[in-house]
């Protein structure tokens, strides 16, 4: 209208502006749920996001922590003696010599624990680090972190049968495999509280927990090394063939991963 002040109008250019602003914000915090949102959604579009994911972790997290819980009350002693056996070779000694039916139903729940735990801490730093291995994402990827654990625990075992078949320990081969599982086991039991609180925290105290949690791996990791020098030393194993059982069971096989995952990230 011609009687209309021109300061009252806003211009196209304006307008524009502010719809593309809107777009950005909403695209940028629509990537929690792995979707876009549209700009019509408005508010309540924003809301699901903020409301439903956080519940499905939650529940995710409450049915780990109800399965640990269950483990403690049901099988206790042998649980605190896996515990033991991660700082105390004679226990883990006598928990394979020992090897009872209760122990092996526990050490294949612990197994399972494992990867459940672990393949969730691998779908968060996947997450923070923005990675999407073959293009997976949410429940995808999280399948396919349990994958990647299941297959380099049971190339892991496969190679340590053939290491003990080539050199005709089989016995001692399974106890050195024992020796390292009791700390995949303590690791899936380490890292649940941190994986609480590098859901429901945020900002700097977010980041202090995803380091925690990488630097309890890291030692976890590291006192499975030293495992496998004590055994070696307990077993009267010589340097030599302590050399070759690091190289095939623990330094190849992590450089091989480190290649493939290098190759389609």
């Amino acid at each position: 209208m011609s009687g209309q002040d021109p300061t009252m109008v806003p211009s196209t250019d304006t307008m524009e502006a502010v719809v593309d602003t809107q777009s950005a914000a909403l695209f940028e915090i629509s990537q929690v749920a792995g979707d876009v949102i549209p700009v019509e959604g408005g508010l309540e579009m924003l809301q699901k996001v903020q409301v439903i994911i956080p519940v499905w972790l939650f529940f995710y997290l409450f049915v780990l922590l109800g399965f640990l819980a269950w483990i403690r009350l049901y099988y206790g002693n042998i649980l605190m003696q896996t515990v033991q056996a991660s700082t105390n070779f004679q226990v883990a000694t006598r928990m394979f010599k020992d090897n009872s039916m209760l122990q092996k139903q526990l050490d294949n729940i612990l197994y399972s624990f494992y990867f459940l735990s672990v393949a969730f801490l691998l779908y968060l730093m996947e997450n923070r680090l923005h990675l999407s291995p073959y293009g997976l994402q949410g429940g995808r990827l999280y399948l396919f972190n349990i994958a990647l654990l299941l297959g380099a625990f049971l190339a892991r075992i496969v190679l340590s049968n053939l290491s003990g078949f080539l050199f005709n320990s089989n016995r001692v081969f399974r106890e050195y495999l024992y020796n390292i599982f009791i700390f995949n086991k303590l690791l899936g039991i380490a890292i649940l509280p941190l994986l609480l609180f590098m859901v429901y925290t945020t900002g700097r105290v977010q980041e202090i927990f995803h380091w925690m949690a990488l630097m309890t791996v890291a030692l976890i990791v590291v006192m499975r090394l030293i495992r496998i020098v004590v055994f070696s030393l307990k077993k009267d194993v010589l340097i030599f063939y302590m050399f070759l059982y690091l190289c095939a069971l623990e330094i190849v096989p992590l450089a091989l991963l480190y290649k493939w995952l290098e190759g389609i990230l």
